[in-house]
C-alpha cells in the first residue's frame, strides 16, 4: 500500500507549479537515494513497477530540475539491475518512449529511455536484440500498428550501438529485400489467377515500403554527426552503397539524399572516398533525375567543404554538360558555376592558392545557352569588376582553342543580335539623338500601328525574324517580339535603349534587367483587358521570361567598359613584375572582348548610339605600343585592328605620332605585327590607310 502510495503522488510531477510539487521531489529523491525501489522486486509488485516506468514517461518534462531526471534514471536503473530478469512488457514499456516522430511521447521521456538503455545496456541488451529480431522477423502481436521498431533502432542506436550487433545481419536483409515477392508468390499457387495478381502486387508494394524504410533508417545512422562506422555495420554500409543500383527510383533517390547528409555531417570521415566513388557510377544512371541528383549531391557537398571532393570527381560531373537530357545539362551548368563561385571566394580569402578550378569556366563556354550562367551565377555576388577581371585573365590563359573558339561564338552571337535589334530602324537612328531616341522610337511605333504602312510593317518584321534565330525557339520568339512591339509603356523602351549602350555600368545594367521584370509585372494586367492579345500570348508569362532573355541579350553584363579598364590596369601592374605572359593573356582578352564592339561600329549601324568599350582608353593603348615587349607590343596591334575605327579622333588627339608608329611597325615588325599594323593603319586614319600604305607600298 505505502509503494502504491509513493507511485501515485508520482502522477502530479508533470505540474511543476503545483503547491506539492516540491514534497513530490523529496519523495523522489528519497526513493532515489536509498534504493528503496528494491523492496518492491522483492514483493513481486511487478504491476506496480511496470505502472512506476509509465508515470515517469507520462510526466517527465524538459523544464523540470535536474535532480527530478537524475532520480527518475536512477530508480529505473536500480529496478533493472536488481531485476534477475528483465520482463517483456517492460522492456515494451522502455522502447515504446524511443522514437523521434511520436506525437504522443514528449522529446523529455525520449531522452529519459535513451538514458536508462545506455545505463543498463548489459542487463537490456539481450532482451532489446530478441525482441527486435521477433519485429523483424514478423512477430509483432506484443506491439500496436503505431510502434516502429525502425525508429527503436536509431535511438538505440544513438545511445547503445554495441546492443544492434545481433540486429546487423536481420537489416541487411531488409535492405537485400527485392526479388524473393516472385517466389513467394510461386510459392503458394501456380495458376495465374486475379488472386495470384493481387497478391504479387500486395507483397510488391511491402517490400518496396520495407526497403525504402530501411534505406532511411541506414541513412540517418550513417549520417549523425561525429558517428563512425564500427565494423560490425560493415556490411549493412555496404548494402546501403549497393541500394544506389536498386531497380526502383524511389530507393535510389532516397540513398542520394542519405549519403549527401553522410557528407555534410562529416566530409573528412574515412568512408567518404568509398560513397564519392558509388556517386560518381552513378553519374551515368538511366534514369535523367538520378543523374541529376547525383549531381546535386556532388555539387553540395563541394560547396560545402571544397576541398572534400576530388577535383577529378568534379571533372567527371561537368561531363554531363554533353548529357542527352536538358533538364541535367542545365542543372550541370548552374552547379558548375557554383562551385566556381565558392573557388572564387576560397581564393580571396586565402583558403585556396591552387589554380585547380580554373577549368570551370572553360567548360561552360563549351555549352548552349550559356550566357545566363555567367553572368549571373559565376561569381559570389560581392565580387568587385577588378576580382572578376583578375580571374577572367588567369582562366582565360589557361583555355585551349575550342573554349577560345566558343566565347568567340558567343559573343558573335550576342554581336549578332545587337545589330538586328536596331537593323530594321537604321535610318531613324542614324538621325536622332541619343536624349530623343526612345520618343522617336515611339513615334514610329505608333505610325505603324495607326496607318498601317505595308513596307513599314514588312521592315518591322523582317527585323524581328532575324532577332528571333537568335533565341533557341525562334518562332516563339518571334510571336514575343510582336507582342512587345504593342506594349504601351515607355520605360520599357527606354530600358532597352539603356541596356545597349556599352557606357551603362554594371550596376545600372544590373538594375536595369530588374526593372524589365518589375515593369512586366506591372503590365500584365493590360493582357487581361485585350483578347486578341491574349490569344497570341497564349501563357501570360510568357513574355516575362521572354523579356528576362531580351534584357540580358541587350546589356554588356559580361563585359562592359569597367571590365576594359581593369584589363589595362592589371596588364600594367603585372607589366611592371615582369609577369609577361600574364599581361599578354590580358591582351588576347582584351581582343575577345572588344571584338564585340568593333564590329557593331564597322556595320556603321550603333555610330551615334553606343559609345564603344574602349572609348577612354587611348593613352594606354598608345603606351602599351610603345613597349618593347614584342609579345605585348603584338597584343595591342590586334586590339587596334579591331577597335581603332571606333576611337581614331581619341586616339589623334592622344598622340600624333601614332601613325608613324604603324608604318615603322609595317616595315620592321614581324609578319604578325606588319598584318595587324596595316589594319590598324586602315581602321584609324580617316582616309582608311590610303596615304600611309601608298607610301609604304612605294
Amino acid at each position: 500500500d505505502i509503494f502504491h502510495l509513493i507511485v501515485g503522488t508520482f502522477n502530479g510531477l508533470s505540474d511543476t507549479n503545483g503547491p506539492s510539487f516540491g514534497r513530490r521531489v523529496v519523495i523522489l529523491e528519497t526513493l532515489a537515494k536509498y534504493r528503496s525501489c528494491v523492496v518492491m522486486l522483492d514483493l513481486e509488485c511487478d504491476d506496480l513497477v511496470n505502472e512506476m516506468f509509465s508515470t515517469f514517461f507520462a510526466v517527465v518534462r524538459d523544464d523540470h530540475p535536474e535532480s527530478v531526471l537524475s532520480s527518475m534514471l536512477t530508480i529505473m536503473a536500480v529496478v533493472l539491475e536488481e531485476s534477475e530478469d528483465v520482463r517483456d512488457d517492460l522492456l515494451l514499456i522502455i522502447l515504446s518512449a524511443l522514437g523521434r516522430k511520436r506525437s504522443d511521447v514528449t522529446p523529455a521521456a525520449r531522452r529519459l529511455a535513451m538514458n536508462v538503455i545506455e545505463q543498463c545496456s548489459g542487463k537490456l541488451g539481450a532482451g532489446i536484440k530478441q525482441f527486435l529480431i521477433s519485429l523483424m522477423s514478423g512477430d509483432n502481436h506484443l506491439v500496436n500498428s503505431e510502434f516502429d521498431y525502425h525508429e527503436v533502432i536509431y535511438d538505440v542506436y544513438c545511445c547503445a550501438p554495441q546492443i544492434l550487433s545481433g540486429v546487423v545481419p536481420y537489416l541487411t536483409g531488409e535492405l537485400l529485400v527485392e526479388m524473393f515477392v516472385v517466389l513467394d508468390c510461386l510459392n503458394s499457387t501456380f495458376v495465374v489467377t486475379n488472386d495470384f495478381v493481387s497478391k504479387f502486387q500486395n507483397l510488391q508494394t511491402d517490400q518496396l515500403d520495407t526497403r525504402l524504410r530501411a534505406v532511411r533508417l541506414v541513412g540517418d545512422l550513417f549520417s549523425l554527426p561525429g558517428s563512425t562506422i564500427c565494423e560490425a555495420f560493415r556490411p549493412i554500409f555496404s548494402e546501403f552503397l549497393k541500394r544506389l543500383t536498386d531497380r526502383v527510383v524511389d530507393v535510389r533517390m532516397s540513398v542520394l539524399e542519405h549519403v549527401k547528409n553522410c557528407l555534410l555531417s562529416n566530409p573528412s570521415k574515412s568512408e567518404a572516398a568509398e560513397i564519392i566513388s558509388a556517386l560518381c557510377d552513378r553519374l551515368l544512371d538511366y534514369d535523367e533525375n538520378v543523374r541529376k541528383q547525383v549531381v546535386a549531391v556532388i555539387s553540395d557537398v563541394a560547396c560545402h567543404s571544397l576541398g572534400s571532393v576530388p577535383v577529378e570527381t568534379i571533372k567527371l560531373v561537368a561531363e554531363r554538360l554533353r548529357d542527352k537530357s536538358l533538364l541535367v545539362k542545365k542543372f550541370t551548368l548552374e552547379r558548375l558555376a557554383e562551385i566556381f563561385k565558392v573557388y572564387c571566394a576560397s581564393c580571396t580569402d586565402g583558403s585556396i592558392t591552387t589554380n585547380e578550378y580554373d577549368w570551370i569556366p572553360g567548360k561552360i563556354f563549351r555549352s548552349d545557352t550559356i550566357e545566363s550562367i555567367l553572368c549571373g551565377f559565376l561569381f559570389p555576388t560581392g565580387f568587385s569588376i577588378k576580382d572578376k577581371v583578375k580571374c577572367w585573365i588567369r582562366v582565360f590563359s589557361g583555355f585551349d582553342k575550342i573554349e577560345v573558339k566558343a566565347l568567340e561564338r558567343m559573343l558573335e552571337q550576342k554581336q549578332r543580335y545587337l545589330v538586328n535589334a536596331l537593323i530594321y530602324d537604321r535610318d531613324f537612328l542614324s538621325d536622332c539623338r541619343l536624349q530623343q531616341e526612345m520618343q522617336r522610337y515611339l513615334s514610329l511605333r505608333q505610325m505603324h500601328q495607326d496607318t498601317d504602312s505595308p513596307d513599314l510593317q514588312k521592315k518591322v518584321l523582317f527585323g524581328f525574324r532575324i532577332m528571333s534565330r537568335c533565341f533557341s525557339d525562334p518562332v516563339k520568339a518571334e510571336e514575343s517580339f510582336q507582342i512587345l512591339d504593342q506594349l504601351k509603356d515607355a520605360n520599357i523602351w527606354r530600358i532597352l535603349v539603356n541596356l545597349l549602350d556599352p557606357n551603362t555600368s554594371f550596376h545600372q545594367a544590373s538594375s536595369g534587367r530588374v526593372g524589365c521584370k518589375i515593369l512586366m509585372m506591372q503590365i500584365k494586367w493590360d493582357f487581361a483587358e485585350n483578347d486578341d492579345l491574349l490569344k497570341i500570348l497564349g501563357e501570360k508569362h510568357r513574355l516575362y521570361d521572354f523579356l528576362n532573355t531580351l534584357s540580358l541579350k541587350c546589356s554588356y553584363l559580361l563585359f562592359n567598359k569597367e571590365h576594359v579598364k581593369e584589363i589595362f590596369l592589371e596588364a600594367t601592374v603585372q607589366k611592371s613584375t615582369g609577369n609577361i605572359q600574364y599581361t599578354h593573356s590580358c591582351m588576347n582578352i582584351l581582343v575577345v572582348t572588344i571584338d564585340l564592339s568593333m564590329k557593331l561600329v564597322f556595320l556603321g549601324i550603333l555610330a551615334r548610339f553606343s559609345p564603344l568599350l574602349l572609348g577612354g582608353a587611348e593613352e594606354e593603348l598608345v603606351k602599351f605600343l610603345k613597349d618593347d615587349n614584342e609579345i605585348i607590343k603584338e597584343g595591342i596591334l590586334h586590339v587596334l585592328a579591331k577597335a581603332g575605327g571606333t576611337i581614331r579622333e581619341q586616339l589623334a588627339m592622344s598622340s600624333r605620332s601614332i601613325d608613324l608608329i604603324l608604318e615603322r611597325l609595317c616595315l620592321e615588325g614581324s609578319r604578325r605585327q606588319a598584318k595587324y599594323a596595316v589594319h590598324a593603319l586602315a581602321a584609324i586614319t580617316k582616309d582608311d590607310g590610303l596615304k600611309s600604305l601608298s607610301v609604304l607600298y612605294k
